[in-house]
């Protein structure tokens, strides 16, 4: 398992790496961070998700977690073990709120019981999910796929404003009436210039021109040459 060295500073690492099984159907990334300063929870919880396919990484303290969470290219899943000694773990949750990333981090905070009616923090700046002992491994599988599944999603609907954006744009680029010359074809900007057709259309669209020489063309200007030359 995880060795640590002193608990409050040196934290060794033992994988970062995906441990695939033939049994699981879940993708290794995102990763799962597990933060817990207690050697049986750290342990149970470590195992379990390493079980499942996942990439752990394990720290043990608050400061190596928002140092792990600055250093991470991809945003993780978070468990968050809310005893950790002299830690607000609700401070903590809108610290790692803060930390700079492209996606958004789920979180799921271990409390110290289970209490009927317990309310759920803002998500907003709480963790995404709670989660009371004693710790169930089932129970806990289910929250992490959730929590996994709802950062897919989250992922894909990023990715899909992202096209959405970049295809308006594009069609903003080309949309409305073009004043075009009757004669010479050329086409006034908004500025009120005059452009060539080619110079145009490249400089407001991703087209680029080859240029060739058509039938009826070839026809009339080089009547000597067959086509079946070109």
């Amino acid at each position: 398992m995880t060795t640590q060295g002193k608990r409050d500073s040196t934290v060794t690492l033992r994988k970062d790496f995906v441990h695939a099984s033939p049994e699981t159907d879940v993708r290794p990334y995102p990763g799962v961070l597990i933060a817990a300063d207690d050697g049986a929870t750290m342990e149970f919880l470590e195992s379990s998700v390493d079980s499942w396919g996942y990439r752990t990484m394990v720290v043990f303290n608050h400061r190596e977690l928002l140092h792990r969470m600055e250093r991470e290219p991809n945003a993780p899943l978070v468990i968050l073990d809310g005893t950790m000694q002299g830690v607000d773990s609700l401070a903590l949750c809108r610290r790692i709120r803060l930390s700079p990333g492209k996606a958004r981090s789920y979180i799921i905070l271990l409390t110290a019981d289970r209490r009927e009616g317990q309310a759920l923090p803002d998500p907003s700046s709480g963790p995404d999910d709670l989660l009371a002992r004693p710790l169930i491994k089932t129970e806990l599988h289910a929250r992490v796929r959730t929590g996994i599944r709802i950062m897919d999603l989250e992922a894909e609907v990023s990715q899909l404003v992202t096209d959405l954006a970049r295809a308006a744009h594009k069609i903003e680029r080309l949309g409305g009436l073009l004043p075009i010359c009757s004669h010479c074809k050329k086409i006034r900007d908004d500025s009120g210039y005059w452009n060539e057709l080619e110079k145009y259309i490249t400089d407001h669209s991703d087209a680029e021109f080859s240029h060739a020489i058509c039938p009826a063309c070839l026809a009339k200007y080089y009547p000597d040459v067959k086509d079946e030359c070109l």
